[in-house]
């Protein structure tokens, strides 16, 4: 029997997800509110405080937006040049991450096996049951990956 497949996410459809490292920007604001506002009124401890907060805030920002591009960076092109592995097979050991989350969903196909969370930014697939994922004991799949990042998944078609 033959199954046709069909891809439910292909990685050179995703843009990069500004929102992870973005979350430090209203610190950062805030920082800076607390330096203008600690100048003006002549109040240190407004002062010392925004000055943490815009410190903490450059280092989160600077910090994941570079570890995420990276990443982002590394898939597309290892994608792109091919440089991955394939593995085709049913889904097997499935294990739903709860619409809370509080633990990864995985599956296996072949021995290999896959997690991954809504709640991780990633430049892979993370489109978990629990939010409308399409990954479903017994359901056959092709999974393209690099390293435990899946690049492209096909789900067969009935």
């Amino acid at each position: 029997m033959v199954i046709h497949y069909k891809t439910v996410f292909d990685i050179s459809q995703k843009g990069f997800d500004w929102w992870f490292p973005a979350a430090g920007v209203p610190f950062l604001i805030l920082g800076l509110i607390l330096i203008w506002t600690g100048k003006r009124k002549m109040w240190t401890r407004f002062r010392r405080t925004g000055y943490i907060f815009v410190g903490f805030a450059s280092l989160w920002i600077l910090t994941v937006f570079s570890t995420k591009l990276r990443e982002y960076l590394a898939l597309h092109e290892a994608y792109g040049n091919g440089h991955y592995s394939v593995v085709e097979g049913q889904v097997e050991n499935f294990r739903p991450m709860p619409y809370n989350g509080h633990q990864r969903e995985c599956f296996s196909v072949q021995h290999v096996t896959f997690c991954y969370s809504d709640f991780e930014p990633t430049a892979g697939f993370n489109n978990t049951a629990s939010h409308g994922g399409p990954i479903r004991p017994g359901l056959p799949v092709k999974v393209s990956y690099v390293d435990d990042h899946i690049v492209r998944l096909e789900v067969g078609e009935d």
